[in-house]
């Protein structure tokens, strides 16, 4: 089952973490010691403690830029390291060799754990996500195309479509970005909390109170901002789709498959997302490696999967590569010890920002291309093997 919603505490205004302290959780061998000498090349402090509790003392003491925790300290089906460290809003990534079980990854990213170094540690990656974290960019971004740029949906209601493994994790899987809300009244406030204008609202029949629909499509027309944004109902009729005289689309949960009501979205969103497969997709989570693809190839930067579809995989890390960009794969599969080599193109980026009050995964979604049949069989072997 994957989570629905992507929202790890943020700094307080009041209280920024130190941007130079590094701490590291774990046994003080090769790992540690390739990370102390990665820490003094960037003019950070290392700091070394060798157990979540130790740890909890260190940086309830004084706040750390980043806390690096070792995945031999993740003990599945326990509670996870942001938890036990009583995190809030200090990024938190685990340092993995390729062989890493994927239960320790399932259990931290549960957890709200959203990166991961490969060992051993690289400088230019630590030194990245420093750089991520202090909002600071290595070169000027280019402008995102508009076939790329996230949609942002605005969710009434307070049940149905967030659940685990619902429709809000489905959209969220596909890029998108969710702001959620029970009420119209709290959803107009989260609006203009975040200074934002939705492109749809969407909402479930069974959150809306009979004969409310009329008064919440006037109440969203007397909104500035909502007056023009789509408004779409999930139901359970039997009519797959149909516009009402109220201007109101209907989508009924009953007739259409998650890959139907995902077309129907999107397609009114302006966005192509079928080939993904998002609805097809299952939990797969393996440390990985992706670089620019191409004569320009750059270095190999780490992160780990947290979802594969026949089209698509979901990828967590703090500095994913641009929208639209080609990029190759090294997927370490630790059941086997294979690497499993891919081609693709980044369909959705999401690097480390504050999120606010949206609820979308950082990292990015990668559509797989080129795949010849052996490797694309294997793909779905794990897809079967995982479910």
């Amino acid at each position: 089952m994957m989570p629905a919603a992507h929202q790890v505490p943020e700094p307080s205004a009041v209280e920024q973490p130190s941007r130079r302290r590094l701490v590291w959780v774990g046994n003080m061998g090769d790992a540690w010691l390739s990370l102390s000498r990665v820490a003094r090349l960037l003019d950070c402090e290392p700091v070394a403690t060798g157990s979540l509790a130790m740890a909890r003392r260190e940086v309830q003491n004084s706040r750390p830029r980043m806390v690096l925790v070792h995945w031999k300290l993740v003990t599945p089906g326990g509670p996870g390291p942001r938890t036990q460290l009583g995190l809030s809003g200090v990024p938190l990534a685990l340092v993995v060799d390729r062989d890493a079980p994927a239960e320790v990854l399932e259990a931290a990213e549960r957890d709200g754990v959203e990166d991961c170094l490969v060992a051993p540690v690289r400088a230019y990656e630590v030194a990245a996500r420093l750089a991520a974290l202090a909002g600071e960019r290595s070169a000027p971004e280019a402008r995102v195309v508009e076939r790329h740029s996230p949609r942002l949906l605005l969710v009434l209601g307070p049940g149905g479509i967030r659940g685990g493994g619902g429709l809000g994790s489905l959209l969220e899987s596909c890029g998108h970005l969710l702001l959620y809300a029970s009420t119209l009244e709290g959803g107009v406030a989260r609006v203009a909390e975040g200074g934002v204008t939705p492109h749809l609202v969407l909402l479930c029949e069974d959150d809306v109170p009979p004969g409310a629909l009329a008064r919440l499509r006037a109440g969203l027309r007397a909104q500035p901002g909502l007056a023009r944004v789509p408004v779409v109902l999930l139901t359970s009729n039997t009519v797959g789709c149909e516009e009402g005289s109220d201007g109101v689309v209907r989508l009924s949960l009953r007739a259409l498959r998650p890959a139907a009501l995902l077309a129907h979205l999107h397609a009114m969103l302006g966005r192509e997302l079928a080939h993904l497969r998002m609805e097809e997709r299952v939990s797969f989570c393996c440390p990985l490696e992706f670089r620019a693809s191409g004569p320009r190839a750059g270095e190999w930067v780490s992160g780990f999967s947290a979802g594969v579809s026949p089209g698509s995989l979901l990828v967590r890390t703090w500095v994913p590569a641009k929208a639209g960009a080609a990029v190759a794969l090294r997927i370490h599969l630790p059941t086997t010890r294979d690497v499993l080599e891919a081609e693709g193109v980044v369909a959705w980026a999401h690097p480390y920002a504050p999120r606010g009050p949206l609820s979308y995964p950082r990292g990015m979604g990668v559509q797989f291309l080129g795949m010849g049949s052996q490797r694309l069989m294997h793909l779905r072997q794990l897809c079967r093997a995982t479910e």
